[in-house]
């Protein structure tokens, strides 16, 4: 799927809503499902869950602060998504996650990638000269928390995990055609990987708003089918298939079976906003000020204790 650099960066410089940050929770309805399931199944459908997650496990990318899962600690993820655009893998999404079982919730803060940050360098370019390593690090220090664990989420598979939950219809603001298929206005059905990447395919240089709609509808009608146990249990083989396909992460597969024992109540999902503020005169530009940043970091912080 060919994308424009535009595709990713104007909408994302138009602040971050409660509306535009769906793909993690999608992760984390996957995850919690998957930890209930691990608790309650055996036999073959134990040894795949176990090497499905083994398949998604990476080292990460920086040295992460130790966590006793065994002893109910809370812990922080940083949640990394990326896409290839141009040839070149780009972060697209940056949040740092709390899990703690005594607030029994999951905490999320989203970062802009784009917007400037007090030291007026954006996450995204940090992402281009030191990579993940380099992010975590500048989250650390704005958020002053260290990082436990750490997952990867591309974007450009989610067709995959579309395709695995047997597909689903959403609603298309515009007609067009692409790659070979056309997209009525209306209600669609998306089936399979292939129809999802045409759909999200970047139409010519004034998309990049349509396509950044687009993503999110997808996202958010994924989402909605994966909240339904039943999908989860029908399409149980494949949606363990696609799973290493679409999320990378430091969880082994022993952390699993902590998480199952003591952290299957932290399913409460809090958010937190940092807001950002437009630039006068500098179109599209967008900056996050320390004194909006430091309250987003004292809630943050207290969502640890």
């Amino acid at each position: 799927m060919t994308k424009s650099e535009t595709s990713y960066d104007e909408p994302f410089k138009r602040g971050h809503k409660k509306k535009k940050r769906k793909f993690l929770r999608i992760f984390l309805i996957v995850l919690f499902v998957l930890i209930i399931l691990l608790g309650a199944v055996g036999g073959k459908v134990y040894f795949d869950l176990k090497s499905a997650i083994n398949k998604a496990y990476v080292s990460p990318p920086t040295e992460m602060t130790s966590v006793s899962l065994k002893n109910k600690e809370a812990f922080t993820t940083a949640v990394l998504g990326i896409s290839e655009i141009k040839g070149k893998e780009v972060l697209v999404s940056a949040d740092m996650a709390t899990t703690n079982p005594r607030l029994q919730q999951t905490t999320v803060i989203n970062i802009s990638t784009s917007a400037l940050l007090p030291n007026h360098q954006s996450l995204g370019t940090l992402y281009n000269s030191g990579g993940a390593a380099a992010v975590i690090k500048e989250m650390e220090e704005l958020l002053q928390v260290k990082t436990n664990k750490f997952v990867k989420i591309d974007f450009d598979e989610i067709g995959k995990l579309v395709e695995a939950i047997g597909g689903l219809s959403l609603q298309n603001a515009r007609a067009f055609n692409a790659q070979g298929y056309n997209f009525p206005q209306g209600t669609i059905s998306l089936k399979n990987s292939t129809e999802v990447k045409a759909y999200l395919t970047l139409l010519n240089e004034s998309d990049s708003k349509k396509l950044f709609a687009r993503q999110q509808e997808l996202v958010m009608a994924t989402m909605t089918k994966l909240k339904n146990p039943q999908v989860i249990i029908g399409h149980f083989s494949q949606i363990l298939a696609a799973f290493p396909q679409v999320f990378r992460m430091s969880f082994s597969f022993g952390n699993f079976k902590a998480l199952v024992v003591n952290y299957h109540g932290a399913t409460r999902i809090s958010k937190i906003n940092i807001h950002s503020d437009k630039v006068e005169g500098q179109s599209g530009v967008a900056t996050i000020s320390q004194a909006n940043l430091d309250l987003a970091k004292i809630q943050f912080q207290e969502s640890l204790k």
